[in-house]
């Protein structure tokens, strides 16, 4: 983590569009997952599933993450770097006892209206099958100097992503040509966020981003107070769709979330949640589920997160 606070940026040598990242691809295979910090992570995002959370799988590949930042090809600093979206496809649940082997390279570098957005992609194989993958965007912000034509916001790229998730929801409810029977809920919860989340979640994450830890480090980085991670929050909305819809994550599922606002520490927070569930939907007779679900301020306003998740 010192590396990565020390490294400086070297964006001069990136000065157009049509620059790549890195082309490193970097793998890892863990003899054997720590149950110790799994427990641990499961208790700060509430999960009380025996499989391992789907976010966990991306706090494992956070080391190569750092790793590929750190390469000096990749022109950015780390500390400033804001987590814009991140997506995640998985085909089955994964067990602390599977041998997995992680793989994470970079997407494409992208103009984005506030500076340049860069993605991670992590895929996860088990006996050479890939079982879980991942995007992770991130945006570099830097005022576009000498290339004004190029920031036509209707022009500019979205960041990488597997899928559309906007589109797999119209392609799922078109295909749904056998529903037995359709119902809708709607969840709402209120949460509060306490003041040492950040430190607790840097603990089970190694992510020690001085913006999540106290007050005085969040003012270094003009924050009021340290903020939640977003991957927090995401585990977290991902934990409480588990405990409202029990087993959805026996199925392969997509699930992608923007991070809009950040989440104060300590505060009041209210998940909100639109589950749509097509029962019978397919020749098995299998369930299909699509949930819309935000996590916002309690006054409301600009929400923290906002994301999708549905059953393949």
């Amino acid at each position: 983590m010192l590396r990565a606070a020390l490294k400086r940026d070297r964006f001069s040598h990136f000065i157009t569009s049509n620059d790549v990242l890195p082309a490193t691809v970097l793998s890892y295979a863990p003899k054997q997952m720590n149950r110790l910090k799994i427990d641990a992570f499961h208790a700060v995002t509430q999960w009380n599933v025996p499989a391992l959370h789907p976010c966990y799988l991306h706090v494992m590949s956070f080391p190569l993450h750092l790793m590929l930042m750190l390469d000096k090809g990749f022109p950015f600093s780390l500390l400033g770097l804001v987590h814009i979206s991140n997506e995640i496809m998985q085909s089955r649940p994964i067990s602390a006892d599977e041998d997995c082997v992680f793989c994470c390279y970079f997407g494409n570098l992208k103009l984005h209206p506030k500076g340049y957005t860069f993605s991670i992609h992590t895929e996860v194989r088990v006996k050479n099958q890939l079982c879980w993958s991942s995007v992770s965007t991130y945006l570099y912000r830097r005022a576009h100097t000498g290339y004004q034509a190029l920031l036509d916001k209707e022009a500019y790229a979205e960041p990488d992503s597997q899928t559309s998730p906007a589109s797999e929801f119209v392609t799922a409810n078109q295909a749904d040509n056998g529903i037995r029977e359709e119902k809708t809920v709607a969840i709402e919860q209120s949460w509060l966020l306490e003041p040492a989340l950040g430190r607790q979640y840097a603990r089970v994450s190694g992510d020690y981003n001085p913006i999540h830890l106290t007050k005085i480090s969040a003012r270094l980085f003009g924050f009021k107070r340290a903020i939640a991670h977003g991957m927090w929050s995401k585990s977290r909305c991902l934990s409480a769709i588990e405990h409202i819809e029990t087993g959805i994550f026996n199925q392969a599922f997509e699930t992608g979330v923007q991070f809009s606002k950040p989440a104060l520490l300590p505060s009041n927070v209210i998940f909100l949640a639109n589950l749509n569930k097509k029962i019978g939907c397919d020749e098995q007779g299998a369930n299909k589920l699509h949930i819309n679900f935000l996590l916002s301020g309690a006054g409301g306003g600009t929400p923290h997160l906002s994301g999708k998740l549905h059953t393949i």
